[in-house]
């Protein structure tokens, strides 16, 4: 038995779990690209975002 087929064997079941219907793919990838767009979009609003630390105001004496 060559490594070709044992590899053929052990993916046989693998793929067979994931096989997806055309608008199952369809979804998933959407979900994925939606998942992608998040990412993307927090690193650009971390990247740019500044913040200054905090200072707090000066404490006042009460009579």
């Amino acid at each position: 038995m060559t490594w070709k087929d044992t590899m053929g064997a052990l993916v046989s079941p693998l793929k067979a779990c994931f096989d997806l219907t055309l608008a199952e793919r369809r979804f998933l990838l959407g979900v994925l690209l939606l998942f992608a767009l998040g990412l993307g979009a927090r690193w650009l609003h971390l990247r740019s975002d500044r913040s200054t630390p905090y200072t707090p105001p000066a404490e006042q004496r009460h009579p």
